[in-house]
């Protein structure tokens, strides 16, 4: 306990919360312990310059680490190496704390360590994207099979190939890592800078990345409240204008921030692409707003739904074709498409009412051709 007192003597303002630690140690109560070293460790207000919390770790934690839950002493120590000036320190710290005995007999723990690890590889530079992505690639399975863990062994690993995909691409990998990490991080307790870098760059790589076309998923998570107030929040409303295909709305977004576009070099370079994207999508839209029975829909309404030149329309059909998105015939004679199918995607609230719309339509329907069916053949319900 000798240490405790010396930072309580050091750090007088942080005395309350060394004691703290100090009572619930002698008390052996190891999982508030754990609580608290984790509330410690995460505060922004108890660092210090002479890097008290992986000094803590190191003269406190580690002697009574193999009592306290493994995943999250690793959480612990990842959050200590942090208070380190450079990625080398804290790498070097993390791989003592890897090494520790304890900690190699957990398998989740191991795996936490590892991919943390390579988070911090990452941050010292191109020199080290090989062995991450092989890295990246040999644990993929493994996380993929657990069964189980707690969610922030798979935070952890989609959060490395977040930063692996943002640094080396393609843009479309980032935005699906992304999503699976969103799925199993604790959004609220991630820094304000990270959520609203986060949302900048999952924005963006939803609106060029290919095949990213259901933008109902990054919709549904809480990503995007980190725009709202910014000057950001252009991006938010270009990814509701994608998701209803509108592209009046595009347009309109895109004319009041083209020097924002502009400025954002995965935009300008796939300007193009972006604006094909929204008629696609305005194309998927026009086809879901239809019934099943009245899909043969005139190139001259395509036309008029995705603002293109009559000439472009049969192309456009054939690229939605190409990439999946509908399946079905084109009439060049009669000048329509024929379709069957239509890629299912997430819907937001506006949609789902749509559709319970034209479910209430269809009871109604097969209601009045029950009763209709009743009333011409009454022999058959006798």
């Amino acid at each position: 306990m000798e240490f405790i007192e010396r930072q309580e003597i050091a750090y007088p303002e942080l005395a309350p919360r060394y004691q703290q630690l100090k009572d619930l140690f002698v008390r052996k109560l190891y999982h508030e312990l754990t609580d608290a070293l984790e509330a410690f460790v995460k505060d922004p207000s108890t660092r210090r310059d002479a890097l008290n919390l992986p000094e803590l770790y190191s003269e406190f934690v580690q002697p009574v680490g193999a009592k306290l839950n493994q995943v999250r002493l690793v959480g612990i120590a990842t959050a200590a190496s942090a208070q380190f000036a450079g990625p080398a320190e804290a790498q070097a710290f993390l791989e003592r704390v890897a090494a520790q005995p304890s900690v190699r007999a957990s398998h989740e723990a191991v795996l936490l360590c590892t991919t943390q690890l390579l988070r911090l590889k990452l941050q010292r530079g191109a020199a080290f994207h090989a062995e991450v992505k092989l890295a990246l690639d040999e644990l993929k399975p493994t996380v993929e099979a657990l069964v189980g863990a707690e969610p922030v062994v798979h935070a952890a690993y989609y959060r490395a190939a977040c930063a692996y995909f943002r640094a080396v691409g393609p843009s479309h990998r980032f935005y699906k890592n992304a999503l699976m990490f969103l799925a199993y991080a604790p959004y609220e307790e991630l820094p304000a800078a990270e959520r609203f870098d986060l949302a900048v760059d999952l924005s963006v790589a939803a609106l060029t990345g290919d095949n990213v076309f259901n933008f109902g998923e990054v919709l549904a998570t809480p990503a995007l409240r980190a725009l709202e107030g910014t000057d950001k929040l252009w991006l938010a409303q270009l990814l509701h204008a994608f998701n209803r295909g509108d592209i009046d709305a595009f347009n309109a977004v895109v004319g009041a921030h083209q020097a924002e576009f502009d400025a954002q070099p995965a935009l300008r370079a796939k300007a193009a692409y972006v604006k094909e994207k929204v008629a696609l999508l305005a194309l998927m839209v026009l086809v879901f707003q239809r019934p099943a029975h009245a899909r043969n829909i005139a190139f001259a309404e395509i036309a008029a739904a995705t603002r293109l030149p009559g000439a472009q329309v049969e192309w456009l059909v054939m690229r939605a074709l190409s990439c999946g998105l509908l399946k079905g015939a084109i009439d060049q004679v009669a000048e329509l498409v024929r379709v069957s199918w239509v890629q299912p995607r997430v819907l937001d609230g506006a949609q789902l009412q749509e559709l319970v719309n034209r479910l209430d339509g269809w009871e109604k329907k097969v209601h009045s051709t029950l009763l209709y069916v009743e009333e011409q053949t009454p022999e058959l319900f006798q």
